[in-house]
């Protein structure tokens, strides 16, 4: 299944002062798959994946020899190991903790081996081993976008049309068909596989729900142990507060806030959940003017969120964008492709505003930068919809130059206000 992001591992291959790279992300995005496949653009290929192969910790001593590791890691997988023409994949390496150590010294060390690793959760790992990593790149991967799955599904001619902004109506048609299966589907790569297999949304579901599970017994194995139950609470609850401004109470009503916010944070580091902050919006950068007191959490998959929420699925098919709850969802989507399409090698921000005067409660959904220009962005779930909350928002800040809005209708512009298809993120992001 293609990855855009693999367009930076092979700058990355070239980079002059390249360092190990940590690629991170949420369990079953595709790390595994997307670095096997760029390991076969090398003449060697080594992998250790300490979950299978729970032998292979012993390779990674506490006195740490980094040229004696390559003679032990040639000997141990019978392949030769040649610099500069080698990659080296470590894989679930939360499982071998001083692997972990190992990273810091390879770039000093050995700088012409290339290094790769990868795990999941491994967020928690760290938290539970109290240590940090330096000296190392780092790589994020999420679900598939929206322009992947496009790929994924056999439709990649489209993606150039929408760039371009050259859909007419009934390619615009097709598109919204495509996004809308693309809401409950989600971009976790077994998914959308099982859905170009089989076409079958049972299917689809049943493994969406194992996807689910899998997180959960992740919990176990990885939070500490007075962790767990907060995590899981977290975990759940996102869903049903999406869209909306996060609670504590509305977590677990005899809980502290305390434990509650640390398992939020760790949920936070380990890629499952993305916080989207309430700014002043007053001026670029966005993060200057923030109140972290107010925040709104979005998951790492659509279709997983709207799994967790016990989607009907032949309500979906029939009449998809009649949910009550889809104006969060399609917040969830914004959200979602804002951070696939955002930088690559470091966590993407998000922000809204909110206007609490009494009388005068506005909120804009997201607000976003582009040319270090602060633009409002409005998204709604159907065709038509109003824009109350937005000229709140123009009329507070006169200075904005342009706004987004985000909804089922095609590419449109009008004066200051830019409109753009729930398809056409990418668009977005590219525009320079």
């Amino acid at each position: 299944m293609k990855r855009d992001i693999i367009k930076y591992l092979r700058k990355w291959r070239l980079d002059p002062v390249r360092a190990p790279l940590l690629l991170r992300g949420a369990r079953q995005v595709g790390k595994s798959w997307l670095i096997k496949a760029f390991g076969s653009e090398f003449d060697h290929y080594i992998e250790i994946n300490f979950e299978k192969d729970q032998r292979a910790a012993a390779l990674f001593t506490e006195h740490i020899d980094i040229p004696e590791l390559m003679q032990k890691l040639s000997g141990y997988t019978g392949k030769p190991v040649v610099l500069g023409r080698l990659l080296l994949f470590l894989d679930e390496i939360q499982e071998c903790p001083q692997a972990l150590k190992y990273l810091r010294y390879f770039k000093e060390d050995c700088p012409e081996l290339h290094v790769i690793a990868a795990g999941s959760l491994i967020d928690f790992t760290l938290e539970k081993m109290g240590m940090a990593v330096g000296r190392i790149e780092y790589l994020y991967l999420y679900p598939l976008s929206f322009m992947e799955f496009l790929t994924a599904t056999g439709l990649d001619h489209l993606r150039e049309l929408i760039l371009d902004r050259k859909v007419d109506s009934a390619t615009h048609s097709l598109l919204i068909e495509q996004q809308r299966h693309y809401m409950w589907l989600g971009g976790m790569p077994a998914v959308v596989d099982a859905w170009i297999q089989f076409r079958d949304a049972t299917i689809c579901q049943r493994l969406q729900d194992r996807i689910i599970e899998n997180y959960q017994d992740d919990f176990l194995k990885y939070a500490k142990r007075h962790q767990i139950d907060s995590v899981n609470k977290v975990f759940l609850s996102i869903p049903k507060q999406l869209g909306r401004k996060f609670k504590y109470q509305h977590v677990d009503v005899d809980s502290k806030t305390y434990p509650i916010k640390q398992a939020m944070l760790l949920l936070m580091k380990a890629g499952i959940v993305s916080p989207c902050f309430h700014t002043a919006a007053q001026s670029y950068p966005l993060g200057a003017e923030v109140d972290e007191k107010k925040f709104k959490l979005f998951l790492f998959d659509i279709g997983i969120a709207q799994r967790m929420l016990g989607l009907d699925l032949a309500e979906w098919m029939t009449q998809p964008m009649e949910l009550n709850y889809l104006g969060c969802m399609a917040e969830q989507l914004v959200a979602q492709e804002f951070i696939a399409y955002g930088p690559q090698n470091k966590v993407s921000s998000l922000y809204y505003w909110q206007n609490d005067v009494k009388g005068s409660h506005a909120e804009v959904d997201f607000i976003t930068i582009k040319n270090k220009q602060v633009v409002p962005v409005e998204v709604k779930s159907h065709v038509k919809g109003g824009m109350k909350s937005l000229q709140i928002y123009l009329n507070k800040h006169p200075e904005t130059k342009i706004a987004l809005k985000i909804s089922e209708n095609p590419f449109a512009r009008f004066d200051h206000l830019e409109e753009i298809p729930l398809y056409a993120i990418a668009y977005w992001a590219a525009l320079d």
